[in-house]
């Protein structure tokens, strides 16, 4: 009879834990969309990139004549990772140090920052001129918002 010895059970059941241990943490960010929303009482229907690039980084965007005004969701850092990837393409230092630089020359107001995406949505559903972004398994089912478009996903 042949007795195998702790290193000859370690080579057998490491990889076997890797395995286990890498398809458990892959799923966490899997199928993720990030949305634009606004107030499902708003009358926009669509932006392009360019118009949302540039309501994000503080420049007057308006839409039937009424002013847009974003809101920044940082409920979740890996949105906000994202939103800066993809959205404004800019790093979270140079795209606040923007923000801060129109605020100190042009007076401009900068966005009000969320860090509850509840408390997200109740802005949005109450502002028809306010423009967000979410992940989309946060805001599909709530019917006091709407998505305008997918801006990203997985």
């Amino acid at each position: 009879m042949e007795r195998r010895g702790p290193v000859s059970r370690l080579v057998h059941i490491v990889p076997i834990v890797l395995t286990l241990l890498l398809g458990a943490v892959a799923p966490a960010h899997a199928d993720e969309r990030l949305v634009l929303v606004v107030s499902a009482n708003s009358k926009i229907e669509q932006l392009d990139s360019l118009e949302v690039r540039k309501l994000f980084l503080g420049l007057t965007v308006t839409h039937n004549g009424y002013r847009l005004r974003p809101l920044l969701n940082e409920a979740d850092p890996h949105v906000k990772e994202v939103f800066l990837q993809n959205v404004v393409s800019m790093s979270d230092i140079t795209y606040d140090r923007h923000l801060l630089g129109l605020a100190l020359k042009q007076g401009r107001t900068q966005p009000v920052v969320f860090h509850d995406i509840q408390s997200l949505i109740a802005s949005l559903a109450s502002d028809p001129n306010a423009v967000s972004v979410a992940w989309l398994k946060d805001v599909e089912h709530d019917p006091r918002v709407k998505v305008l478009r997918i801006l990203w996903h997985d």
